[in-house]
């Protein structure tokens, strides 16, 4: 029995995968903003955070034995965007965005968002003349609970 059941998954499996157009590459855009709850040049008080440049972004996707990892460097906003070819409908479901570091210590990034953490989630946004979907991490806040701890 355990034998058939296992048959009958491969098959399932793999149908879809001969059959095409859902397993196909598509374009993917991710695009957010990384900011420190610490006031420094450019604080916003309604997220009680400074956009923070020169944060490494990173849209890593792990799908089965399909694993694709894509960096970006935030501006002097806190914006970052990575493109990459993705599955369409997975990126959703396996993709999340880290923080590697940050170049000051008071912003330190929290575990979560490390790769070896949860990441923070896509919220698909849009796509375009059918061919590009836009995704976004949303802001992204590192540092301590809010600016009041901070040491900067």
């Amino acid at each position: 029995m355990k034998r058939q059941l296992l048959f009958l998954y491969a098959m399932i499996v793999l149908s879809g995968v001969v059959s095409g157009s859902s397993f196909e590459l598509s374009d993917v855009t991710v695009e957010g903003l990384v900011y420190c709850r610490c006031k420094l040049p450019g604080y916003d008080p309604r997220v009680d955070g400074s956009p923070m440049s020169g944060i490494v972004a990173s849209l890593k996707c792990d799908v089965g034995s399909y694993h694709t990892q894509v960096n970006a460097t935030t501006d002097s906003s806190g914006y970052f965007q990575v493109s990459t070819k993705m599955v369409k409908k997975y990126i959703g479901h396996y993709c999340n965005v880290y923080v590697f570091s940050s170049p000051l210590s008071q912003c330190y990034v929290p575990s979560e968002l490390k790769v070896s953490g949860t990441g923070s989630k896509l919220i698909y946004e849009s796509e375009k003349s059918g061919s590009v979907s836009f995704y976004s991490a949303g802001l992204v806040l590192i540092g301590p609970a809010n600016s009041t701890s901070c040491n900067a």
